[in-house]
């Protein structure tokens, strides 16, 4: 009975009348619990979403809305609430090649991870994704269609993360951990093209947990 509630719901329901924008300010590739959030605060933005941020599925939708657009921003965008280790470990055949995505990921770092962080399971996770989102952006970089643009000066292509588990400060916030490929939080920050966001946000909000290159 709850999904035929929610048809109903659907059906109606009536939908809040508002001008639809112009145009679109970034694509937000982004962890699917996250859509409401981005939603309500970056309306402007094309939110594609799945739960652990793959780009390679969505790669005709995130090159539909860079040309259609002209969007200036890539956001990849994951979250500390999403364990990646259970993602991982889901048994769902049809999903192999998503799944393979970031099994690769996962196995590949996990043992150089473990001793690091094995004492903190929430800095493990967020390492992880760390490392999840800086595998996005270089396989957008990889595109000689994206690496233009972003050599050109017309494209960003940044990761965040959205911390919900108080592992990066004590409030839920973005933070920036990936800037054009660009790893290293002091390179980031002192990067001349983030020179109008103000030096005091830049040293509280460009971090990571994962340092180690």
């Amino acid at each position: 009975m709850r999904g035929v509630k929610v048809i109903e719901k659907l059906l109606t329901k009536n939908c809040v009348s508002r001008e639809k924008p112009s145009t679109y300010d970034c694509c937000v590739i982004c962890s699917s619990s996250m859509v409401w959030r981005i939603s309500q605060l970056f309306p402007e933005s094309y939110i594609i979403s799945n739960t652990a941020c793959q780009v390679l599925p969505n790669i005709a939708s995130v090159f539909f809305a860079v040309k259609n657009f002209e969007i200036p921003l890539i956001a990849i965008a994951g979250t500390t609430a999403i364990n990646i280790e259970k993602f991982v470990n889901l048994n769902f055949q049809p999903a192999e090649i998503e799944f393979k995505l970031l099994k690769k990921v996962y196995e590949n770092n996990i043992e150089v991870l473990l001793p690091l962080y094995e004492e903190n399971e929430k800095q493990l996770n967020a390492a992880l994704m760390e490392i999840n989102i800086d595998t996005q952006i270089d396989n957008l970089l990889s595109i000689p269609e994206f690496e233009n643009l972003v050599s050109e000066g017309k494209l960003y292509i940044c990761g965040f993360i959205l911390d919900e588990s108080a592992v990066y400060g004590d409030k839920i916030n973005f933070y920036l951990i990936n800037f054009n490929g660009l790893k290293d939080p002091d390179e980031v920050r002192n990067h001349d093209l983030l020179e109008e966001i103000p030096e005091a946000i830049r040293k509280q909000k460009v971090k990571r947990i994962h340092v180690q290159f």
